[in-house]
């Protein structure tokens, strides 16, 4: 995408978050988020090292499954600064009946991998249990046995056999 379509989006996402604003502003009301969405815009369309923070920081914000609620609960806030309180709280009703349904959808997709995470679970278990018990089995083989036959290092009476006697 070019430089100037960049520029163009993030100059409707700031005309279009004003424009949300507006009837809150004339109301009285004080709508932080259409407004700060607007101050957002307003910089990233003229700022070019801004818009790439935000686009960095958006997109880890909004990996993975939290992008679900989090525009679920984005679109209940916006419809809620521009609809009556009435209105507002019937499609906040009907909102939270959607985020019940992604709960459960995401509660019966988790105890399907319960299994492997299970599996998984046991075998690093398993694993640290074998790095933590190994260095002890070694040090417990690593007790010094004389054999005899051997000669000790420095012995002056030369190698051992099976059948010399000591006499002192």
């Amino acid at each position: 995408m070019s430089d100037d379509h960049e520029v163009m989006l993030w100059c409707g996402l700031a005309l279009t978050a004003g424009l949300v604003a507006a009837p809150g502003l004339l109301t009285g009301g004080f709508p932080l988020l259409p407004l700060f969405l607007a101050v957002v815009g307003m910089a990233c369309s003229a700022h070019r090292p801004s818009r790439r923070f935000v686009m960095e920081k958006t997109g880890e914000a909004f990996s993975g499954s939290r992008i679900r609620s989090l525009i679920i609960v984005f679109g209940a806030i916006m419809m809620i600064q521009i609809l009556p309180v009435e209105l507002a709280l019937l499609m906040a009703g009907d909102v939270l009946a959607y985020v019940e349904l992604v709960a459960a959808v995401s509660l019966i997709a988790g105890r399907a991998r319960w299994p492997v995470v299970k599996a998984r679970l046991v075998l690093s278990g398993q694993r640290a249990a074998r790095m933590i018990w190994r260095p002890v089995a070694r040090a417990r083989r690593a007790v010094f046995h004389r054999r005899p036959g051997r000669p000790a290092a420095g012995d002056p009476d030369g190698p051992a056999d099976a059948g010399t006697w000591a006499f002192a």
